[in-house]
């Protein structure tokens, strides 16, 4: 579900959909020349997968040391994890095809089969494997998985007891963090047909990002819990049941959810230093606002699923229900010490999902798959703005009407695999999926104050369309021998259309401005993938080449001082071209030497985009995707139980917004580990970002209370830190 947002739209980027479903657990991955891909809704092996695909196993994850969602992008090529602040949620961005805060993900993610159009760091816990697919993948999944998707499967029920704790402290530059983390599965009746889980996690960190003017003294600090609780019935041999729920809550005193830092710290100090900020200098991890801060979210999922195996195949079923509350105030639009301007942003969502599938049996030429989805999701969004000296703190800022949001959409879709019995070796595959989506939203008479920029006035509008999209994909493999295979593969993505409420705000009413619609994307690839000596390792690689000629943008209405007086319009009639190549791996060289590397390479361009009636910005690079990507890591274990573990992950340029007006530049970041394992016990001690390199990592914006100052702002990536951690197995 997207809408369009008003003037104050910096503050409320992050009007996004998230569509929930709870799926059957799928196998676990193992490593090496046993990785199994589960993005088909089958389990596949690696070589047989005739798609784009990195998988990790929970092995491989520790020893990369993931805890957090964003240090994920590191181990896939043509991967980026965006994000606009240490609460923010994450935006990415795959093969050249990026995601922002001012639209829906083009990637989705699913944890535990649960859809996440807006993800945010702090669900990354107790994982069993995840997958990272490139590519579209709308066949199957649908709406919003334009450039890939991401699944993730955390731990669950098992069949005898097991669990492991954690304990983790940090330090950097602004402060540091402790977090404990557990898990703990076993039987729950005797004959193992009743089994179950639990997982959880707490975590007290301070800001990374430190405020030098926080209102009434109060510190950033990023308080969380999870608690997360599975259920596995097995009646027969025949009949699966799995349950889930899981709440997560976040308390964030002195923060808000998007942190915005001056690119060029010394241009920004000679600008304000010695008058709004009161001689005070920002630094590469420090800055100065003045707004009371706060963000509060809390998350709550339940769903079910169920799965029967027949003689004539298996039938999956499956439902969920998810609801979000976020709260974030304290948006400085000045970037200074003054009491010029403030924001606060408030979303509520509901989503409710279903679907079910049949599939046919694994071990025939002929494989196919049917089955029917549909979901609904409400959105209530409120923002909230304070103009002037701070008087009541929190309970300063004047709130907007409330904009309501809605979706209803339903999905019938087929896939089918053909093995020709005269060339066993060559395997054809075709899918489709049809997807009807209904879009409507409301919004309410009232105001907001911007005051420099000046007040936006709100008038009563309903909006309602439906839109439809037919999602085909083809592919070809070819199993030159057990050890090596090839494919190519074509594949169709969308994003559902929308509404831009701006225009209803304003005289404009035609029904160009006021709806937007659908985008949709081809992408074509070429690939190979190959195990490497006996089991030891394994290799893929792929070229792509994607185009879309009605993608969507949008673009921020402002004065003639950069100053923001209208809200902003969404359109879909701009196109892309992205074209690339990609390579991944790891191999064992001994039993204790590991090496893992991956590399990825894109050109992806506008080619076309009226930024303004006489402005194209065609030929300019699309914004927040790297022109290259790297990644090398080597890990040693010795027999005594010493491990050590190097590495480093490499960044190209990436354009800040579509029209280029700032890179962040090649970047290399290092990490190392040193542990020692016995037993059941795993201590180790790590630093990341070795050399404290600073990072912009998400869209830039000029100073939205005073214009165009010379400075540009955007978010800043994790600095220096460095850590222990203990764990203990059972």
């Amino acid at each position: 579900m997207k809408a369009s947002v008003s003037a104050a739209a910096v503050v409320a980027a992050h009007l996004l959909v998230v569509v929930p479903a709870i799926a059957q657990e799928p196998p676990s991955p193992t490593t090496l020349d046993g990785v199994r891909v589960t993005g088909s809704k089958r389990d596949t092996p690696y070589l047989k997968s005739d798609l784009s695909v990195t998988v990790l196993d929970r092995e491989a994850l520790k020893d990369a040391g993931v805890v957090e969602f964003r240090d994920l992008d590191k181990l896939a090529p043509n991967v980026k994890f965006n994000a606009m602040g240490q609460l923010s949620d994450m935006y990415i961005s795959i093969r050249g095809i990026e995601s922002n805060p001012f639209l829906v993900n083009r990637a989705s993610v699913y944890i535990d089969g649960i859809p996440f159009k807006e993800l945010s760091n702090a669900v990354l816990n107790q994982v069993e494997s995840v997958e990272v697919l490139r590519g579209p993948q709308g066949t199957l999944y649908g709406a919003n998985s334009e450039s890939g998707l991401v699944l993730v499967r955390t731990r669950g029920p098992a069949n005898a007891t097991e669990g492991e704790v954690n304990l983790r402290s940090t330090w950097f530059g602004n402060g540091n963090g402790t977090s404990l983390d557990g898990f703990l599965a076993g039987p729950l009746a005797q004959g193992g047909a009743l089994s179950g889980s639990v997982a959880f996690m707490a975590s007290d960190e301070d800001s990374h990002l430190r405020n030098l003017t926080p209102f009434d003294g109060t510190a950033g600090k990023v308080r969380e819990g999870y608690l997360q609780g599975k259920l596995r019935w097995r009646p027969s041999d025949y009949v699966t049941v799995n349950a889930l729920a899981y709440h997560l809550r976040t308390r964030a005193p002195g923060m808000f959810e998007y942190e915005y830092l001056p690119l060029d710290t010394a241009l920004y100090n000679r600008t304000y230093g010695t008058g709004l900020n009161g001689g005070r200098q920002a630094g590469d991890f420090t800055y100065i606002n003045d707004a009371p801060k706060r963000t509060e979210k809390d998350e709550s999922v339940a769903g079910v699923s169920a799965q029967w195996q027949l003689a004539a195949g298996t039938l999956d079923v499956a439902t969920s229900y998810r609801t979000q509350e976020d709260m974030s105030a304290g948006y400085d639009f000045d970037m200074t010490a003054s009491a010029a301007l403030a924001g606060r942003i408030y979303d509520r969502q509901n989503a409710w999902n279903a679907e079910a599938r049949f599939s046919s049996p694994d071990d025939q030429a002929f494989t196919w798959m049917t089955g029917v989805s549909t979901y609904r999701t409400d959105k209530d969004s409120i923002l909230g703005t304070f103009v002037g000296p701070i008087t009541r703190g929190l309970d300063s800022y004047h709130l907007a009407p409330r904009q309501t949001a809605k979706g209803e959409d339903y999905s019938v879709f087929a896939t089918a695999s053909y093995t020709f019995p005269a060339m066993p070796s060559l395997t054809a595959s075709a899918g489709l999926r049809h997807e009807q989506a209904r879009r409507s939203t409301e919004q309410r008479a009232g105001s907001l104050d911007l005051g420099a920029g000046g007040t936006v006035l709100y008038r009563d509008a309903a909006l309602a369309h439906t839109f439809r999209a037919t999602l085909p994909r083809l592919s070809l493999r070819y199993d030159a021998s057990d050890d090596l295979s090839f494919y190519a593969a074509s594949a169709k993505g969308y994003i559902p259309g929308g509404f831009n409420l701006a225009a209803a705000q304003s005289d404009v009413v035609n029904d160009k401005v006021l709806r937007y619609e659908s985008e949709m994307m081809w992408s074509h690839e070429l690939g190979f993938k190959m195990n490497l000596g006996n089991g030891r390792g394994h290799i893929g690689a792929a070229l792509f080449h994607i185009t879309s000629d009605n993608w969507q943008e949008i673009q921020v209405a402002t004065d003639a001082n950069g100053r923001p007086i209208s809200s902003d319009y969404v359109g879909s009639d701009a196109s892309i071209r992205s074209r690339g190549a990609e390579i991944e791996g790891t191999y064992a060289v001994t039993p204790a030497f590991t090496l893992t590397a991956n590399a990825g390479y894109v050109d992806a361009r506008y080619t076309r985009l009226w930024a303004t009636a006489d402005e194209n910005l065609a030929g300019n690079r699309v914004k927040l995707t790297p022109h290259y990507t790297g990644y090398l890591a080597a890990r040693y274990q010795h027999p005594s139980g010493i491990f050590v573990r190097a590495e480093s992950a490499f960044t190209g340029s990436s354009a800040l917004d579509e029209r280029n007006r700032a890179y962040q530049p090649a970047v290399a970041i290092l990490g190392l580990q040193l542990g020692y394992t016995h037993g059941p016990w795993t201590g180790r001690v790590f630093v990341q970002n070795l050399t404290d390199r600073r990072r912009v990592n998400g869209l830039i914006f000029d100073n939205l209370a005073f214009g165009r100052d010379g400075n540009y702002y955007g978010p800043i990536d994790t600095p220096r830190v460095v850590g222990a951690e203990m764990s203990m197995q059972f």
